[in-house]
């Protein structure tokens, strides 16, 4: 009989233990979850609906390609016509004669496991080696026939991908849920052959609940009738936001009066409803909130909750005191709060199907449909996601890069200042010191064209990141011009110094902001990186000026540090184009070579501060000073 066994290339440890153990096998080079989309497992498709019966969690991207790589194994069986072996790459033989023991029943049965984790199900004996498998897991070690295998491939032409452990039982005829008449005949025996090596159900890729199979759409919803309040909530995150509150006339009361706020659910009711069921829809409210972390790291979390919605919560019942002892305990804050949540679309139109009035308390309402427990519903309790400041605001602390509850002891993705002018206040002063280098979205506004070929894009960067830069040059203080340089100056590359932040902020605002603008102005243009980066200073007892000349760059850039100084302007003499006007913060752009000569005219007084960037003339074409 022939033995193969299924290994991801990038673990060389497993592959050299089933090599050691199994000699004589032939591998099988695994599908790896991890580095494969929908468009590449084509034509199968995972089963959008599944939820694992035990963690009610998604199908995983290890259980993907688990499942992919035992296809594969199936498909030689039925190539070569005859029974085999199939092994994973965590086996361990636990019996030395299991060659022996197997010998008497290779072609006696279609599924034959040689080593299993019982679930559920009847279990009789056949003889004293085997019994019947009942609903097992583990399909780490099993014997199948061609016809068995054979029927597992067709099962998978109609219908989507669900874990091995679970389409394996179900073709048998042994699922504990699912009842299939099958003509196939089924063992296993009574003590493990070959089995799992010990932790390696904690090791396995197939059971990571925040390593989810992408078969959904995000969508970030927010309602905010006046978009200049919600700030903070769109300048914080690259997430594209919905604003289900453009152009509508506000009816949901004014909480200044008493509660209010059903015209906010109404209105994600209306906009989900043609959603596809399985997808995945966060909720913000839009003037106390703002986002600290990746879509991807919100989803992560949201996963590991294990449950279809999860809401965020506070410490105190609010607005109807009387019900706080129908709030099933948790271990901290039990009460939920509807002003953030996530969850998959179907749950969300079921939890929403009562109706609500655009004047009715939006959070009562949907207090009052949790402690129903009609609905596949968890609480945000630790802060894990959604940290609700009322009450708490004594432990909000930061520590970069994590914003942190400290009563709760948890790291957390979104900020929510709900309660009153005290929590307000908190909340926006933290806002605004964690966001002092806040690289905003740019607006069609903020591009000006000072020539046909001048650029000036505003609000490029904060009047804090180029003061605190400043300052960080002047810290490091080692103004240097490179040695090959036909045009010195006294300059300090950004990644020389201490705090990386600031070519990282530069970064991100190049490629964010910058990037767009320019490709999109000089079509068909393609910017490929940044080059340099560098602060130059000029005063009054060192270098005052720098004459007229061209760049090693595809697009320059130059941003002003400060204005607190004469002279020194920046000037484009053949285009009669200069500087002199722009703000602190916002970058001008040109053509780097040739056509666009410039010097930087005599400083006067004081001290001048820039920031210059080069940008790549080809994808190989870098500088690191490093």
């Amino acid at each position: 009989m022939k033995i193969y066994y299924i290994n991801l290339d990038r673990c060389v440890d497993k592959n050299i233990s089933m090599q050691s153990q199994f000699p004589e096998a032939v591998r099988i080079s695994a599908v790896d979850g991890k580095s494969i989309t929908k468009q590449e497992i084509l034509p199968y498709k995972a089963d959008r609906n599944w939820r694992d019966p035990n963690w009610n969690r998604r199908l995983t991207k290890g259980e993907i390609g688990c499942i992919l790589s035992h296809i594969k194994a199936w498909k030689v069986c039925v190539d070569i016509q005859e029974p085999i072996l199939i092994l994973e790459d965590d086996a361990e033989i636990k019996r030395e004669e299991w060659k022996e023991l197997i010998n008497p029943y290779i072609n006696s049965f279609d599924l034959l496991y040689l080593g299993r984790k019982k679930i559920s199900g009847e279990i009789e004996e056949i003889n004293q080696d085997l019994e019947t498998p009942g609903f097992s897991y583990w399909c780490c070690s099993y014997i199948v026939s061609p016809r068995f295998c054979k029927k597992l491939l067709d099962y998978f032409e109609v219908n989507p991908l669900i874990p091995t452990d679970e389409v394996v039982p179900l073709i048998a005829g042994l699922h504990r849920y699912f009842k299939y008449d099958s003509p196939f005949t089924s063992a296993a025996f009574k003590e493990d052959l070959i089995s799992p090596f010990p932790g390696a159900y904690s090791q396995s890729e197939t059971e990571t609940p925040e390593d989810i199979w992408e078969d959904y759409n995000f969508s970030l919803l927010t309602v905010a009738t006046d978009e200049s309040l919600a700030y903070r909530l769109f300048d914080s995150t690259e997430i594209m936001i919905k604003n289900l509150g453009e152009g509508v006339s506000w009816n949901g009361g004014n909480m200044s009066l008493g509660p209010g706020g059903g015209q906010k659910l109404n209105l994600i009711r209306e906009e989900i409803q043609n959603y596809n069921d399985n997808d995945i829809v966060m909720f913000l409210d839009g003037y106390d909130t703002f986002i600290h972390a990746s879509k991807e790291d919100i989803l992560s979390r949201y996963f590991s909750f294990r449950h279809e919605i999860v809401f965020s919560s506070e410490k105190t019942c609010w607005p109807d005191t009387s019900i706080e002892n129908e709030f099933p305990e948790t271990d901290k804050y039990k009460y939920l709060n509807s002003g953030a949540f996530i969850g998959t679309v179907k749950e969300i139109k079921n939890f929403l199907q009562n109706s609500i009035e655009n004047n009715e308390d939006d959070q009562l309402y949907c207090q009052k449909q949790y402690i129903s427990k009609k609905y596949d519903i968890c609480l945000d309790y630790e802060s894990y996601i959604f940290f609700s400041l009322s009450g708490l605001e004594n432990f909000l602390e930061y520590n970069e890069p994590y914003i942190i509850n400290s009563d709760s002891n948890c790291t957390t993705c979104i900020l929510h200042g709900n309660g009153g002018e005290y929590t307000k206040e908190i909340f926006n002063n933290f806002y605004d010191t964690l966001n002092k280098y806040n690289i905003y979205i740019p607006k069609n506004s903020d591009l000006e064209v000072l020539s046909k070929d001048i650029l000036v894009l505003h609000n490029f960067l904060s009047v804090s990141y180029c003061e605190d830069l400043i300052n960080s040059c002047e810290k490091y203080n080692e103004w240097q011009s490179l040695e090959s340089d036909k045009f010195p100056a006294r300059e300090i590359r950004l990644k020389l110094l201490e705090d990386y932040k600031f070519f990282e902020i530069f970064e991100k605002a190049y490629y964010q902001k910058l990037v767009p603008a320019v490709e999109d102005y000089w079509f068909p243009l393609m910017m490929y990186g940044i080059r340099d980066l560098f602060a130059i200073k000029y005063s009054m007892d060192t270098q005052r000026s720098l004459s007229n000349h061209h760049d090693m760059s595809l697009v320059s850039g130059s941003v002003k540090l400060n204005d607190n100084y004469v002279g020194g302007v920046l000037n484009f003499p053949r285009q009669n184009i200069s500087n002199i006007d722009l703000p602190v913060g916002s970058i001008i752009l040109w053509p780097g070579q040739v056509t666009h000569g410039h010097e930087s005219t005599e400083l006067l007084q004081g001290t001048k501060y820039s920031l210059t960037l080069w940008t790549s003339r080809m994808p190989e074409d870098t500088y690191d000073p490093r």
